[in-house]
């Protein structure tokens, strides 16, 4: 990452003027531009820089966030006015729009999609599109000239009255076309109208009754209430005073239907109120105290010497902490967080979602009680909000997150640690498409702050800047109490099946060991980073395999449900009987997953508690709360799981990991696959022996011969960092060149191919000369169609980032790219790429 030498100073967010009586608003769509919109005069002494606003923007109402205010305009344009401001306060401080900017910059999105990412989701107050059949609509359907995309569209829209383009969306799903939509209104077959939909998160909506405005006189409601005791009862209650229908109902229990009679009688009326939320304010119990810090190693005492005094001379310093698995990196995080503290600043624990276990946030409980807000994509948007609010209102110092808490709202902030900084998920794969590894160095530079990146397997990029002098390198080389790596074992499988003549997914070594384990009450770890039961299924007499029909992959057998599922789209379909291409009636499954292998593991050991930890198990809240518990109370004795189970866990009694098949990170098609095969190993063989009990790990492998094995084996790093930088430097990959990756895509597939020679062609003629940039492509994505879309990839290739994006802003200057991609295909930019698939 190139770091920016300094951050634009924060905008003022002070009230407007009365002579500014213009906003500079920005909104999330792909616009670079702010737009600027009229101040009306009631709003001129409360609007500031940072709030949100309702604004008109072409047909449509969207929510806008005002980064500037001034007292210019051009005279020859024609405004529309600010309808309503959303904010008492801002929402946005000067340093988060600051950032934001810097962001859109550097990854090329809109200041608007920045802003959006940087804020909880639901705050935004927008216009929906809602869609109505035509006369002209009736007789296309009856016709059935049109395409079957744009009679879908109509039938959906006849079936259901009218309905939304995002309900739309959701109700086709992958048969959805935008184009279609798009061409339905073009030849007015649709009409549309705009409704308003308010965002709920910031408000509770209540309904109340009480007495009508216009309510009969008295005589005449006696009259009309003589023979209704129930009505009679409810209507003098209300008398009192208006009254929620909750409220309403601990009286009165069941009395919806008595107050839609007293409401057709014209007695009372219901109206809905709008409430600010109010959420519970966390008290700390009056008999907590704080967890006592764990004793330093020698090693650790100096780690935290060095970060101790970057923390207190409050100067910006990142440092990367390469700590082996079990080394005490979190012990550390928490005491640098604690110094922080009590300089009256505040922190950031950024750590890969997978890794934000009940485990993790226990322990940061344990020790700092109600001053931690936790912020992961297991929240609701109303909790999510919650502890935006708590954070931005002050009530706390900490945030222990995944990839957003990089936005959280703290002020004076002292320190953001980045745990697992190796981790792929650290990088957004959807516009704006930021590293929030890279976001806090920046966030942290502007603000004078300590950023540590911590993990026991670095990625390249950070080594290489260790080297370079912009981190300082510090290391754990032993674990605490000096307890010992767990020794690792590679196991053939092709001698297994050729030799021994065993076919389980299981080797008879990993089988031996499991039993010894359960026969000493030890617990044991199965890795396998895939779900399902077969990974793919096909017809014996033809060889038919049965694919996706909206991406290029074939689709998992899931035995539990008894149907074949698409990981990408969610496509599901019940397991075919007969081949679909041939109608042979004898079907294989092949390959297996981690379905597969919990049967198999039940039907070796069916005295075993067994437990399966993946996507398809994890989908309440509470799943990964129970599986926590269980295993702490000794209630499981296998667990099986997908990556899920490789970090952020901490059992003691866990002795053995077995890696069920190692393979399969290797043969991804991407210059990265084995430094994250490597990691992915040294990760989960890190689960075991963290107690008194050495652990063991038995990797299962087609492949014993590869290089990564045996740097895993000895626990390696060194060997395999320097092994790796020779093929990198070979094959001219980063670190040692800086990589931008474009990505066409379009539901034609001639239209997209044509459209990424098209951008290939403008590449060249607006590359600047002499400046070393390779160009790679256009060619096929890995994964070529995904959701009915089909994928083209053009790599950028250069020494230097600031080369790559000197032409990427001519690029988009180009007014030719600009009217060439519609809405029939579309290009992305993706600045230092980690996954190219």
């Amino acid at each position: 990452m190139n770091l920016p030498t300094t951050i634009d100073p924060p905008l003022s967010s002070s009230p407007a003027e009365a002579n500014k009586i213009f906003a500079e608003v920005v909104v999330n769509l792909p616009m670079r531009d702010a737009f600027t919109y009229e101040i009306p005069p009631q709003f001129r002494s409360i609007l500031q820089i940072g709030m949100r606003v309702f604004v008109p923007f072409g047909r449509r109402k969207l929510t806008g966030y005002v980064v500037a205010i001034s007292d210019r305009c051009d005279p020859a344009i024609t405004l529309k006015a600010i309808e309503d401001v959303l904010d008492t306060h801002p929402v946005l401080s000067g340093e988060i729009l600051a950032l934001t900017r810097w962001l859109a910059d550097y990854y090329h999105a809109s200041w608007g999609e920045a802003v959006k990412a940087a804020l909880p989701a639901g705050l935004e107050d927008e216009s929906q599109e809602i869609l109505t059949l035509t006369e002209e609509g009736l007789s296309a359907m009856e016709a059935s000239d049109e395409k079957e995309t744009l009679l879908l569209i109509l039938k959906t829209i006849q079936d259901r009255g009218q309905v939304s383009a995002k309900q739309m969306r959701g109700l086709l799903l992958n048969r959805f076309s935008a184009y279609a939509l798009a061409r339905c209104k073009q030849l007015g077959f649709l009409k549309t109208q705009l409704k308003v939909k308010r965002s709920t998160v910031k408000y509770t909506f209540e309904k109340q009754a009480m007495i009508a405005s216009q309510s009969p006189p008295e005589e005449e409601v006696e009259k009309l209430l003589r023979r209704s005791p129930k009505q009679k009862l409810v209507y003098d209650h209300l008398r009192g005073g208006e009254q929620t229908l909750g409220q309403l109902s601990q009286h009165f229990p069941s009395c919806s239907d008595t107050l839609k009679k007293l409401r057709e009688k014209g007695l009372i009326e219901i109206t809905t109120v709008k409430n600010q939320r109010q959420e519970e304010v966390e008290t700390q119990d009056a008999d907590w105290c704080a967890e006592a810090p764990l004793p330093f190693t020698s090693d650790q005492k100096k780690v935290y010497a060095e970060l101790g005094h970057s923390l207190d001379a409050s100067e910006f310093k990142t440092f990367l902490l390469h700590g082996i698995t079990g080394s005490g990196k979190t012990e550390i995080y928490i005491r640098c967080i604690q110094r922080a503290l009590e300089q009256k600043k505040t922190a950031i624990m950024l750590v890969p979602e997978i890794s934000l276990t009940p485990q993790t946030v226990s322990r940061f409980q344990k020790r700092f009680g109600t001053n931690v807000a936790i912020m992961h994509s297991g929240l609701s948007q109303r909790e999510r909000y919650l502890e935006w609010k708590k954070i931005q209102e002050g009530r706390v110092a900490i945030v222990v997150g995944a990839r957003s808490a990089v936005f959280s709202p703290l002020k004076n902030l002292g320190i953001i640690v980045i745990d697992e900084e190796h981790d792929s998920s650290y990088k957004q794969d959807s516009t704006p498409r930021y590293h929030a590894r890279d976001t806090a160095i920046v966030r942290a530079q502007a603000e004078n702050a300590v950023v540590i990146l911590g993990s026991a397997t670095p990625s390249m990029e950070s080594l290489a800047n260790t080297e370079s002098g912009k981190y300082r390198y510090l290391s754990l080389g032993k674990r605490v109490l000096d307890r010992l790596l767990p020794v690792v074992r590679i196991t053939d499988m092709r001698v297994e099946k050729n030799e021994y003549k065993n076919f389980s997914i299981l080797s008879g070594e990993l089988k031996s060991a499991i039993r010894a384990r359960l026969n000493r009450k030890e617990q044991v770890f199965l890795f396998l980073n895939r779900r399902g039961t077969a990974n793919y299924i096909f017809c014996k007499e033809c060889g038919f395999v049965f694919q996706c029909p909206h991406c290029s992959v074939t689709l998992t057998f899931h035995g539990s449900e008894n149907v074949i599922r698409c990981h990408y789209c969610n496509y599901s379909a019940r397991t075919p009987k007969t081949c679909a291409d041939c109608m042979g009636e004898v079907i294989r499954f092949n390959g297996f997953g981690t379905q597969k292998l919990e049967e198999e593991t039940r039907r070796l050991f069916p005295e075993a508690k067994i437990t399966r930890l993946d996507r398809d198990t994890t989908r309440g809240k509470s799943a990964f709360e129970a599986m926590h518990e269980l295993m702490t109370a000794g209630e499981i004795d296998i667990l099986i799981g997908t990556q899920m189970i490789t970090k952020g866990h901490d059992f003691p009694n866990v002795t053995l990991v077995g890696v069920v098949h190692a393979d399969l990170s290797l043969n991804i098609p991407d210059f990265r696959s084995c430094e994250r095969s490597f990691q992915l190993l040294t990760q989960v063989a890190g689960r075991a022996g963290r107690g008194r009990v050495p652990g063991q790990v038995i990797i299962q492998t087609h492949n014993p011969a590869h290089y990564v094995f045996d740097f895993v084996k000895q626990h390696d790093f060194q060997k395999f960092y320097e092994k790796e930088l020779i093929l990198r430097k070979q094959l001219n990959y980063p670190p040692f060149t800086r990589m931008i990756a474009l990505e066409i895509e379009s539901e034609i597939e001639a239209l997209g191919e044509s459209m990424a020679r098209k951008l290939k062609s403008t590449l060249a003629r607006v590359m600047p000369p002499a400046r070393n940039i390779e160009v790679l492509g256009p060619s096929r994505a890995a994964l070529y169609r995904i959701k009915n879309k089909y994928r083209w990839h053009i790599l950028l290739r250069a020494q230097s980032a600031k080369t790559l994006q000197f032409l990427l802003k001519r690029l988009n200057d180009v007014q030719e790219l600009k009217t060439a991609f519609t809405g029939k295909a579309k290009w992305s930019i993706d600045v230092d790429p980690v996954n190219l698939l």
